[in-house]
């Protein structure tokens, strides 16, 4: 079944690795038009079945107004429109209380809650005057657990508030035909989970009712359908990715 995404402009951040470069590959393959944004454009390829005229890499520092609104900018004057933002762009950290100072706070929010915000502005005031929009956030499924042994409070309050902020851009874009919802990963194999180390990891797919942690193909798949024609009346909601870890 295709998901109309045919010819849809997309801008990914994160999409060097783990989950972003899954959704990069996903939306591409699909007939997307791709604009990959990360710290570093190099290394940021096309998969082999896309061409290189579907297919734009660009760095940008979410963090900041001006990288937030770069790979954006880069999609209108590449491929004429944006259709699609994934906001993959994060930081994780796994630090106790005791340990979590001030600038690891900031740096924290600064990527993950604060770049969600920038890059959706943006994306928005790009769509609102075409009647259509996807915009994709990412939360995890720390936000709703705490983050038990593997997440630290920065984290898990930065990605508890993109929860929030996904309704209320939801309620801001709707009137402009955009749907704003984000996605909560489990445990997904990423570098960016390598640093909870194998045990950790290994212990945590125990307890998955599906016996194993997820890959970014799963995530990729479910931020897909969410980008697609056919769900424009999905707006305002997280949807969890976790093979059932965590049910409420």
């Amino acid at each position: 079944m295709r998901l109309g995404l045919e010819g849809r402009v997309a801008v990914i951040t994160g999409a060097g690795s783990g989950i972003g470069a899954g959704v990069a590959r996903a939306l591409a393959q699909e007939g997307s038009l791709i604009v990959a944004a990360d710290l570093r454009e190099t290394g940021i390829a096309p998969p082999l079945e896309v061409g290189a005229e579907r297919w734009l890499a660009v760095p940008g520092d979410v963090s900041t107004p001006e990288g937030a609104r770069r790979p954006v900018q880069a999609a209108v004057e590449a491929f004429g429109r944006l259709d699609i933002l994934v906001a993959c762009a994060g930081v994780y950290e796994t630090g106790s209380l005791e340990e979590v100072d001030e600038k690891v706070w900031d740096r924290v929010h600064n990527v993950n809650l604060r770049g969600s915000y920038l890059c959706a502005k943006a994306a928005i005031a790009e769509m609102a005057g075409r009647g259509f929009g996807r915009v994709i956030l990412f939360s995890s499924i720390a936000a709703q657990t705490g983050g038990g042994v593997a997440a630290g409070p920065a984290y898990v309050a930065a990605k508890a508030g993109i929860i929030g902020l996904t309704r209320s851009l939801a309620q801001k874009a709707g009137p402009h035909g955009i749907t704003v919802n984000c996605v909560a990963p489990g445990v997904i194999d990423t570098p960016m989970t390598g640093v909870m180390g194998d045990d950790v990891k290994q212990e945590i797919a125990r307890r998955v009712p599906l016996r194993r942690t997820g890959s970014p193909d799963d995530v990729a798949f479910v931020v897909a359908m969410l980008a697609a024609e056919g769900a424009g009346y999905l707006s305002g909601t997280h949807v969890d990715v976790n093979g059932g870890l965590h049910m409420a």
